[in-house]
Parts: structure tokens; sequence; C-alpha cells
């Protein structure tokens, strides 16, 4: 028989070929040609020696002339010119389909498909778009790129095999989503493709089938997990029914996924199964996603949980880490992955997440402290005040541990009030308490308070009544002796709490002038790493309680550092045995007062949209605070609306008489502010005659030309208004400094601002000649008046008014 007669025996058999255009070839066999279908060239595919050409493929075409000296030519009456191509029958187009990696399963007659495409989407467009783009595979990484640009999906001639294997990819990631949703995603690129046989009405009818394809696959799975669970062999898949007799006990605690296994019979582990039905073992352990969840970024995360010997551990990681490489991390902690199975692994995680996806509990997750954007959660070390949520803040255990309440309700309320009743500026460290979290509310920025004293004073103490309003206070201090670097750590972790600093006299000198401003800036500079990458900037808003020997600003600062720092000298407590006792009792007793204070704040304000009548309190109690500037005064309101609120949500107390007593606390603490703040505003002229104290006792070290070791020297030049400068050189500046415990920095900042010193080009120092040689010193305009009466007259006084070296 030869193979023409066996084509048309085929034809018989299965269906007659229509009349198309058909060749004969030199041999005597014959080509029939039909409309592409998306055939592929592929050899014996209709029957032995009976092949296809399709895509990829070609044929000799009349009139050619074969090596045999026999032509191709048209058979009489099926010409192109005489006849049109006509369609492939149905059983000549499947059997010449691409072929798959991934057979579709062949179910049995009785076989129900339950599964249908939902009519309404059960994930939101973003929730979809961020699936798709959740893959390994970067075909499809940039062919779902192109599609959510709108741009053509593939290039020409490849159009068939790689729109199923596209939407099927789509179907797979996102049975939630609607056919709707899926070829509205799909309309412009396939619009884009401008082929006539793949428009809109193709993509459809390969969705269609897509879908089917999907439900017998699933239908499988369940079938096959109910036949191997009725045996006692390995399920694939934790819903497959009651454990029979043989079964490992703990396989019903575990997911798995169609065409994967938990248990072998044998032994947990994850195995897949082979085409012949058999297992294949992928993972020593069994290893599942539990849980999904988003941040309020809108990055993705997931919970995977895993069987380490007889222990389960889990841990909740960004989902793009579970597709790429960073998953080996959690080989460290006993997951069962290696670089050689983590792909296979990662590849079984999808499938289960996208099986098991419909019933995964969804959480909220939150990566820091404080408010979230939508007012509607607070978050205290690893508790969520307001909804449900898992708190991400990987490396901060000691100070999560530290948020977490102790103790008695009752008995954290005396202590706090015991100290609060003890005087207006106790009070306000109080409130400082409950005022950090009111600054999101009140759209202000972070702020400074400072109370300075001797030792002794129970400044440690108010400062812990602070901080025990949301935990432990020794684990929540922070020492003054800290750099620029730390202290803005800190301040992102207190995010929305009060920061305590204590002990600022330890600080070196730079910093503590540093520490107002860093405050304020609310955002951390720029760091490179090891590798020249830039580090994450850390943010914060923050109430940092300052405490010290020495007043923060102590020249009175810039105006920016002073409007945004409440100082005062006091002894807050002047008690010494009620400050020891409220160390030892605040360990024990703190955290309860300031997740109620928030349920209570949210129930009265942010759930009910009534922050503009919160912030218009504030602004009158702004109107009646007396302080040096109207910022200052703003920041003094914040404090005293924090104690109204905290008296009357916290303590119970009658809002009209807890308004009376959170003023008067107030006024008299302004009071105690605007006393500092002119007291600090001499500081600088101090420090000035100080320096002219120094210079007059030592004239003879700056007048003479000549010294064993000087201190400064004359100079020639004047300044604007004709007085005569001095240079002091650095060593001289800084016992001059110390002596007089005042900064450096900031004094001859203010001396420049006065008209007192000169600087250069951006400097505080100018470069002087001694002796041939150019060095830096601090150049001071000279008190001629002191000069005069703290120096002798004669040599001394002719030199100082001739000039000096220049």
């Amino acid at each position: 028989m030869t193979l023409t007669a066996t084509l048309f025996n085929l034809a018989d058999e299965r269906g007659a070929l229509p009349d198309t255009v058909t060749a004969r070839t030199s041999g005597g066999g014959c080509h029939v040609y039909f409309r592409h279908a998306g055939m592929v060239s592929r050899a014996g595919s209709i029957a032995p020696g009976i092949d296809t050409r399709g895509d990829g493929g070609y044929v000799i075409a009349p009139p050619s002339l074969h090596r045999t000296g026999e032509r191709y030519a048209w058979v009489k009456g099926l010409a192109p010119s005489e006849v049109q191509l006509a369609e492939a029958p149905e059983w000549l187009r499947k059997a010449a389909q691409p072929k798959r990696s991934h057979p579709v399963p062949v179910l049995p007659a009785n076989t129900v498909n339950a599964w249908q495409p939902p009519d309404h989407d059960g994930l939101t467009e973003t929730q979809v778009r961020n699936r798709l783009r959740e893959t390994s595979d970067p075909k499809h990484a940039a062919t779902v790129e192109r599609m959510l640009a709108g741009e053509e999906l593939f290039p020409k001639g490849h159009h068939d095999d790689n729109l199923w294997a596209f939407i099927s990819y789509l179907r797979f990631k996102c049975p939630e989503a609607s056919d709707a949703t899926l070829l509205r995603l799909l309309g412009p690129s396939v619009d884009a493709m401008a082929c006539d046989d793949h428009d809109a009405r193709k993509a459809a009818g390969v969705l269609q089938r897509v879908n089917a394809e999907y439900a017998a696959s699933l239908a499988a799975s369940e079938q096959l997990a109910a036949a191997l669970g009725s045996a006692g062999g390995p399920r694939a898949s934790s819903a497959a029914g009651p454990l029979s007799s043989g079964e490992h006990p703990e396989a019903g605690n575990w997911m798995a996924a169609p065409g994967y296994a938990i248990h072998d019979g044998v032994t947990l582990g994850i195995f897949k199964f082979t085409d012949k039905g058999n297992l294949s073992p992928i993972a020593a352990a069994p290893i599942n996603i539990t849980e999904a969840g988003e941040d309020e970024h809108g990055t993705c995360y997931v919970t995977v949980r895993w069987l380490h010997g007889d222990r389960e551990r889990s841990e909740t990681m960004p989902r793009a880490k579970v597709s790429g490489s960073d998953i080996l991390e959690l080989a460290g902690r006993g997951a069962p992955l290696t670089s050689s199975n983590s792909k296979r692994v990662q590849d079984f995680l999808q499938a289960q997440e996208q099986h098991s996806h419909a019933s995964l509990p969804r959480v909220r997750i939150f990566t820091h402290g404080g408010w979230a954007r939508d007012l509607r959660s607070f978050v205290v070390g690893r508790q969520v005040i307001g909804e449900l949520g898992r708190v991400i803040m990987p490396g901060e255990a000691a100070f999560l541990d530290a948020l977490t309440p102790a103790g008695s309700v009752d008995e954290h309320l005396r202590l706090m009030l015991a100290v609060r009743d003890k005087g207006p500026i106790a009070e306000m460290a109080w409130a400082a308490g409950f005022a950090a979290p009111l600054l999101r509310l009140l759209d202000m920025r972070s702020m400074c308070l400072s109370v300075w004293g001797p030792s002794g004073a129970g400044k440690s103490a108010v400062q812990a009544t602070t901080t025990s309003v949301w935990g432990r206070p020794s684990g929540l201090k922070i020492s003054g002796d800290v750099s620029s670097a730390a202290l803005q750590g800190e301040l992102a972790r207190h995010r929305d709490l009060p920061t305590w600093v204590d002990d600022t006299q330890l600080t070196r000198e730079h910093m503590t002038s540093l520490i107002a401003y860093l405050v304020g800036t609310e955002t951390s500079g720029a760091r490179a790493t090891q590798t020249g990458e830039l580090r994450t900037r850390k943010t914060w808003r923050s109430l940092a309680f300052i405490s010290g020997e020495k007043p923060l600003l102590q020249v009175g600062g810039a105006a920016g550092a002073k409007n945004r720092t409440l100082e005062v000298c006091a002894q807050p407590l002047g008690d010494v045995a009620l400050a020891s006792l409220t160390h030892q009792g605040l360990e024990k007793h703190h955290g309860h007062a300031g997740p109620l204070f928030i349920l209570k704040l949210m129930a009265r304000y942010t759930n009910t949209d009534r922050l503009e009548e919160l912030r218009e309190q504030h602004r009158q109690i702004a109107s009646k605070m007396g302080t040096e500037t109207t910022e200052q005064a703003r920041y003094a309101a914040l404090l005293v609306l924090a104690d109204v609120l905290a008296r009357t949500l916290v303590c119970g107390e009658e809002e009209l008489r807890a308004r009376a007593a959170a003023l008067d606390a107030g006024q008299a603490f302004c009071v105690a502010v605007k006393k500092e703040s002119r007291e600090t505003q001499t500081t600088a002229d101090a420090a000035y005659d100080f320096i002219m104290g120094f210079v007059a006792a030592n004239w003879s070290g700056f007048s003479q030309p000549v010294a064993f070791k000087r201190p400064g020297m004359v100079l020639e030049e004047k300044d604007a208004t004709g007085r005569s400068i001095v240079a002091i050189f650095h060593t001289t500046m800084q016992e001059i400094a110390r002596d007089g415990r005042f900064d450096t920095r900031q004094v001859l900042t203010e001396l420049v601002m006065k008209g007192l010193a000169l600087k250069e080009e951006g400097h505080l120092t100018r470069k002087v000649s001694v002796e041939g040689k150019r060095v830096r010193a601090y150049c001071v305009v000279l008190d001629d008046v002191r000069i005069e009466a703290g120096s002798t007259p004669g040599p001394a006084r002719d030199a100082r008014r001739g000039g000096g070296n220049s």
C-alpha cells in the first residue's frame, strides 16, 4: 500500500479530506495543502511516513525539478488557480498540534469538572498585575510586561503556539480572575499584533480551551488524591480526606498541589509525580506557604512554614524572596533547601500557593512602629492596636521585648500619678509620653523636651515615667554618649513614641549642639555601604526627652532648633526616695497606659473623622501659652493637650476639671521655659566676656612680638568699626571653652552673627601668619575697654594699639 493510499484510508476512517490544493511529488506521493491552523512540522505525526509541515517547516513546490529529473506538478483540478485552500479536518489538526511538556490529563468519562472561571474577580486589578509579575521564567516575565504596556506580545510567525502557552500561564497564575479581566488585559496587545488569524475572538477561544484544561487538571488531582488516600498511599493535598491506615499521622497538616504529594507511603517530604505516575523526591521535609499579605506600600509577603526534625518553624518574608535565590536564607534555620533543590522547591511553593490561594488566610503586614498611613492601626512592639496583623521588624528583638506590657495596670497608674502630681514640670514630662502619638494627628514635626540640672534632682525618674507609658524604661533608655547615626537609628525605631536620651553630659561637645537638629530633620542622610550602595534612609516622628547636667542649647541655638525645643532647668521631683521607688516599681509595672490611650483615641477621633476638632482644641490651647516664639507655644500646647487627653481617657477624670489642671501646669511650665530661654540668650555674651577676661589676664602673651608659648596674637587689621582683632590659637580656645563650660562652635557662630568674631570662607577660623607660617586661629574682636582695664599701661598697651605681626 502506497503512502497516498494510507492517507486516504485514514480519511475513510476518521473523516473525508476536503477538496483543497494538492501537488504530486517526484516520488509518486502528494502534498495536500490546508489553511494554517497552528500545525507544526513533525515526522510521522499522522501515520508512519506521513508528515506535517507548519511553523518552521517547508516543502518543495511545483514546478521545481527533482534531482531524478522529475518535476513537482499540481494535480489536475486541484491547482491553486482551480480550487481554494480548505480548512484542515479536526482529526488532522489535533495530530499536528505542538507537543506540550505538561499533557492535559485524560479523565474517566464520569469525571465532573467542578471548577468554572469566576464571573466576578476574587482579586483587585493591582493584585492581578502583581501576581502575574511573580515568575522566575524570564520569557513569561517579558511577555507580561509587554501585555501590561499594551505592546505586541510575540514576533511574527510565532503567534499561535505562544498565545496558547501565554494564556495558559495567565489562567494557572490567576484562577481567581474572571475571563473578562484576562481578556481586557490581553486586548491591547492582541490588537497590536495586527494578525487576522489571532484577534480578540481567537484569544477568547483559546482561553475557553485553557479553562477546560485547568478544570480537568484540578479534577485529576482531586481524583488521584482520593484514590491514593483510600489506598493508604501518598496524599496530594491536605484536603483529600481522612487519614487512612498506614499513612503518616502528620501528613494532613500540610498542603500539596496538583502533581505533588506530601507523603510517599514511608516518609514526609515533597514529592512530584512523574509521567509514569511514580513519585520523585524534591525535599526531605514538608514546606508550605500558609499565609499571604501586603504591607501599606503594596509589597507582597508570605509566611513559609516547614518541618525541622520534630519541630515546626516559620518565617514571614517578602514574596519576591520566595521566588528568588534569597529563599536559601531559610536553609540556615533548618528549611529543607539546598542549592540543588531550591528551584524545584520554589516551583512547588508557587503551585501550592496558587492551588490553595482562595483558602490561604490574609494578614496585614507592618514593617515599622507607630501609626499606619490610614490611621486605622498603631504598632507598639509586636502588638498591633486597631486591627489584626503581623509585625516584621527583624534584628530588633530586645527593643520589641521592652515594649511588652508587664505587671499590674492599677499599680502602673499609681506609680505614674505619684510622679505627675509633684509639680508642673513633672506633669508635663508625664504628658510627653502621650504627646508623641499626637504629632502625627496634629501634623507637627518632631520636638525635643530638655530638662537639665544637677544629679539627684529626679530627672531620670520623670523620664522613666514617660517611657513606662509604652514599655520597660531600662530597655528603652538611650545613653547620651551616642553617635549621630546611632541616634538616628533609635529615633526611627521609636516612631510615634517618646525617645529617652539620658546623661547628655557624656555627649561629645559637637554632638550636643546637633541633637536638636537631628531630631527635627526627621530623615537620616544618605550613607554608603561597603559595597558602594546607598543605605535605606531612616525616617522618624518622635518626642525626644533629653536630660543632663548642662543645657542642650547652651547658647540658645539658631531659631530652627530653638523653636522645636522646650528646655528648663529644674529639680522635677526633689525627692530621692520617691525617685528610687519610681525606678524600681516601673521596671515591674509598665506598658499598659499607652495601648489603652491609643484605643480610646481611635474610638473618639481617628475612626470618627473628628481630627479637625482635635486640632482646633490644640490651636485654642496654643493661644494661651506664653512662650518666646509661636512655634514653642504650639509644642507647649501639644503637651497640655496630651495631659488633658491622658487625664480623661486613661485616668477617667472629668473633662472640665482635667482641662483646668492641665492648663495651670502648662502655663507654669511655659514660665520656666521662657526664663531658661532668656538666660541662654545671654550665654554667648557671657562666653565673650570670659574670652576677653582670658585675653586681658594673658595680655603679655598676645601683645609681645615674641613669646615662649604664645596663646595668640593681635592682628594689624581692624574690623568694620575700627576695632582691633585678636587671633586665638586652636589649643588656647579649647582651654578657654573647657574652663568657661561653653561650646566653641555655638559660641563662635553666635559671635559672628553679633559681629564680635570673623570667619573665612565658611570656616569659623581664619589663616594668620606666625613667624612665616600660615596657621588657622579664631579671630575675635577686642573689647578695648575690658582690655584697657585688665591690662597694665605702658609698652603692652602701646604694642596693642600699634598692632603686632600679621
